[in-house]
């Protein structure tokens, strides 16, 4: 299973060991001389060169040649990062000089010191000097990187000594070429190279121009990648400092910032890529914090001269990156993980080609033309890659959203036609309840004006009523006044009665007076209560003496009849229910008052023999102004037992009506807590 996930990296590994063993197979022998017989264009000069490394860089051309310690190269140059001036034996065998001699060119444009000797019996001629130490119109060819004129006197044998320095990792290829084969290919490549930036400057154009329509981070991101890529590709080539003659001072700082910030930026576009945030959020954070400080602390190094100091540690990071990212790619890819596919793609040519790159750089590979430009292609197809990438998922995204933003109108229309049935329907009710509501209160308003009516009748009917009550009442007394005054010497039994007259008269006006005061104290809604404590047998036998002696009988129960309350209020209660009983019990009959303590109520029983009350007159008994059948033989205001249960309510009890009469006696209940509540 593991093996799927690295398919691309076996195949690249396989060629570039064949390719290896196919050059060291066809390497010439160690120690032959290169022949020039002026028919090959160009010849390479790798398995003819001889190296010594010269750590004092103050030998000349003589003394490394009769120096000991010169070794055999197998292929091209790859010092990597050394301070030490290396020297470059090349053994020619010139049999025929072509029109214009050779050129010999070396591959490594970041050079800084290139010096090239003609040596032929002991004797040293300096060919040219070039490399980034030498203002650029003071090398002897204008080309990008170091170009020495080659033109011996006559055919002969010759030795060619080339000695190297530089900040950068030294590393080159040693061509020599016919002149006019120099010329075409100078040219052949300048178009290249036309060609190569034009597609980073169409591809950066439009990812600006895709930049500033979408505003996507992505494409953003992808700007200040691949403008760091072109920045760092061009230096490296030596194109901008063929161009303007920018100083070795310059260049060498601005190609070191440029690698040292390529790392945090290109770390950034991977963890995008992969969305590595939504997995390891934390880790992300810090990683991209760390390697920004890394880039400012190896930026500030190559700024302060330290070239190597701060650009072999970002090459190092580089290669443990490509690794840590090929191994979690391999992990991301076993688990599933979506990006992780598109990753392995675009990003394991640019990794493999920069692995490349950098071990040619540190002298692990050796330096050729697929060495040289490995990295070039494989940075231009990750690019094209990525920018493919970035449009189709912005593409995506866009129709993705789009089909969202189609789904929540198709919603929001679902929904609004749901709300709008919701609030219809909602207004279909409120109008069902406000012809509803309006004609409840039309029926409320009606039964009002009948109440009112009714209100209006009871209350002329009381007028009449208690014009009579009080008139009756006053015309006894007036009359058995009249009586006594006329006749003072009436026999004492017609004054006595006369005087019994005036009395019953007056206390039935007092009792009238009595109800009517209470009647209006009972509208008030917040009339105060008085409580005091009363004990009911003594408030009885004071009522009892308002009646006919034996007319009122009383019966108590054990315990303690006593109650804490409106002592008023209580009084008229009992004297109503009284007055009532009184009224209808027949001539010789008896009124029974039952007092009894229970659950912390007294309970007054108060009953008569009488007709039996009808059943829609029971209902009504307590209503105000209302008189029964029963009643309409008798005086009265309809007051009494309204009274009874007003007063019965407002002190926390009730009023019942416990017998109907008939074959049983009318019986009234009125209970009433024992203690006052509060």
């Amino acid at each position: 299973m593991r093996r799927n996930h690295y398919p691309t990296a076996h195949a690249w590994l396989w060629l570039l060991a064949l390719l290896i063993a196919a050059m060291a197979a066809a390497a010439p022998a160690r120690g032959e001389p290169l022949v020039l017989d002026g028919q090959a264009r160009m010849l390479y000069a790798g398995g003819h060169l001889e190296r010594l490394d010269d750590t004092s860089g103050k030998l000349g051309a003589a003394d490394v040649a009769q120096a000991a310690g010169w070794t055999t190269l197998p292929d091209s140059l790859s010092a990597g990062f050394t301070p030490a001036a290396v020297w470059l034996r090349l053994p020619v065998r010139v049999d025929r000089i072509p029109q214009g001699g050779w050129m010999l060119r070396l591959s490594n444009a970041l050079l800084d010191d290139v010096r090239v000797y003609m040596g032929q019996d002991g004797y040293w001629t300096l060919l040219g000097r070039s490399g980034e130490d030498l203002p650029r119109q003071d090398w002897p060819v204008d080309y990008r990187s170091p170009v020495i004129s080659f033109e011996p006197p006559a055919p002969g044998n010759y030795v060619i000594l080339v000695r190297l320095q530089s900040k950068n990792a030294l590393a080159t290829r040693l061509e020599i070429w016919q002149r006019l084969a120099y010329d075409n290919q100078s040219r052949r490549e300048g178009l290249m190279f036309g060609l190569y930036f034009g597609f980073y400057l169409l591809l950066i154009c439009a990812h600006g121009a895709f930049w500033l329509v979408t505003r996507a981070s992505m494409s953003g991101l992808f700007l200040a990648y691949i403008g760091n890529c072109v920045f760092n590709e061009v230096l490296s080539l030596g194109l901008v400092q063929q161009l303007t003659g920018l100083p070795v001072g310059w260049s060498d700082r601005l190609l070191g910032v440029g690698i040292a910030i390529s790392l945090p930026v290109a770390l950034r576009v991977a963890f995008r890529q992969l969305n590595l945030a939504a997995l390891y959020p934390r880790a992300v954070r810090w990683l991209d914090r760390i390697f920004w400080a890394i880039a400012l602390v190896c930026s500030t190094l190559v700024v302060s001269g330290h070239y190597a100091w701060g650009v072999q540690p970002i090459q190092t990071l580089a290669l443990l990156l490509i690794v840590g990212f090929s191994t979690l790619t391999a992990y991301l890819l076993k688990r599933g993980w979506q990006p992780a596919r598109f990753f392995a793609l675009a990003f394991g040519v640019f990794y493999i080609s920069v692995l490349i790159a950098f071990l040619r750089n540190l002298g692990v590979l050796p330096v050729n033309t697929f060495t040289e430009y490995v990295s070039t292609l494989g940075t231009m197809l990750h690019m094209l890659l990525l920018s493919l990438y970035i449009v189709g998922r912005h593409e995506r995204q866009r129709r993705m959203r789009e089909r969202q933003q189609a789904n929540l109108a198709a919603d929001l229309a679902r929904q609004h036609s749901q709300r709008l049935e919701k609030e219809v329907a909602l207004r279909t009710v409120e109008m069902q309840n406000e012809i509803e509501r309006r004609v409840e209160l039309e029926g409320e308003l009606r039964t009002s004006l009948d109440k009112e009516r009714q209100v209006f009748a009871e209350q002329r009917d009381f007028v009449a009523m208690v014009s009579h009550e009080f008139r009756t009442p006053l015309a006894i007394i007036t009359t058995s006044a009249q009586q006594l005054g006329r006749n003072l010497a009436a026999p004492a039994e017609k004054t006595l009665a006369r005087c019994g007259n005036i009395r019953d008269a007056a206390v039935r006006l007092l009792a009238l007076v009595d109800e009517y005061l209470t009647h209006d104290r009972m509208r008030e809604p917040r009339a105060d209560l008085r409580p005091a404590r009363c004990d009911v047998p003594a408030m009885l036998a004071d009522l009892e003496r308002d009646f006919a002696p034996g007319r009122i009988q009383s019966r108590y129960g054990s315990g303690d009849l006593v109650l804490d309350c409106d002592a008023s209020m209580l009084h008229i209660a009992l004297r109503n229910l009284l007055a009532n009983a009184d009224r209808h019990c027949a001539e010789g009959g008896t009124v029974t008052v039952s007092v009894r303590a229970q659950d912390d109520k007294l309970h007054i029983e108060v009953a008569n023999p009488g007709q039996r009350i009808l059943a829609e007159d029971q209902e009504r008994l307590f209503q105000k102004y209302y008189r029964g059948q029963n009643a309409l033989r008798h005086p009265g205001a309809g007051l009494g037992l309204y009274l009874v249960k007003a007063i019965a309510e407002r002190l926390g009890g009730t009023v019942v009506l416990a017998g109907a009469g008939g074959d049983e006696p009318v019986c009234f209940r009125l209970s009433l807590p024992q203690r006052a509540a509060g």
